[in-house]
């Protein structure tokens, strides 16, 4: 077999995969429902696999916005849409990794009220040694509906967020943007330091 052949089956492999897998998560969103039917476990996954469908990896652009808007509350929503310094790469914003993960779980809703936290259990095998950590999903009950309203980052190690999604949003749109990070990703954390 020809190496250009070779090449182009492999594109179209990679190509044929990724219409796949948005199939599957456009499927997965459908049977989840709208998410004034959802639990706070549902709208939480519903969230990352919008995230994921929309290409999101960073700050989402303004296209990005209006999928993701039917899981926010209205002033989170505002703060993702705020202007951020546009020479910040700011990173995978949506956990606590920098670069963001490779796989997640979602746990079971702990629920008080009008208020819901959701554990997320993150995973990047991308770097090695491959890094774990959780971070915990905030939502809060609008009528009819379960919405964003933060999220918690539990890493404990020098390179990744800190803090919360908002503490996060407000750092980028201010004068110390460069600054909002524990550190620099360059380097991964100790593997004794990367576990949950």
């Amino acid at each position: 077999m020809s190496s250009d052949f070779s090449a182009a089956v492999q594109r179209t492999g990679t190509a044929v995969r990724g219409l796949v897998a948005l199939g599957l998560a456009v499927s997965s969103l459908s049977a989840c429902g709208k998410t004034h039917d959802a639990t706070p476990r549902d709208v939480a996954l519903q969230f990352y696999v919008t995230l994921e469908v929309a290409g999101v990896r960073s700050l989402p652009e303004s296209r990005a916005l209006p999928a993701l808007e039917p899981y926010l509350t209205a002033d989170l929503a505002r703060a993702l849409s705020a202007p951020s310094a546009p020479a910040v790469d700011a990173g995978n914003v949506f956990s606590g990794l920098y670069e963001g993960h490779t796989s997640y779980v979602v746990h079971e809703a702990k629920q008080d009220g009008d208020t819901a936290r959701v554990q997320l259990d993150f995973t990047n095998v991308d770097l090695k040694p491959a890094v774990q950590w959780t971070d915990t999903l905030v939502l809060i009950r609008q009528a009819p509906s379960w919405r964003v309203q933060d999220l918690r980052y539990g890493a404990n190690w020098d390179f990744g967020y800190r803090g919360s999604l908002r503490a996060v949003l407000a750092c980028l749109t201010g004068p110390d943007a460069a600054n909002c990070r524990g550190g620099t990703s360059a380097t991964p954390p100790a593997p004794a330091t990367n576990t949950r």
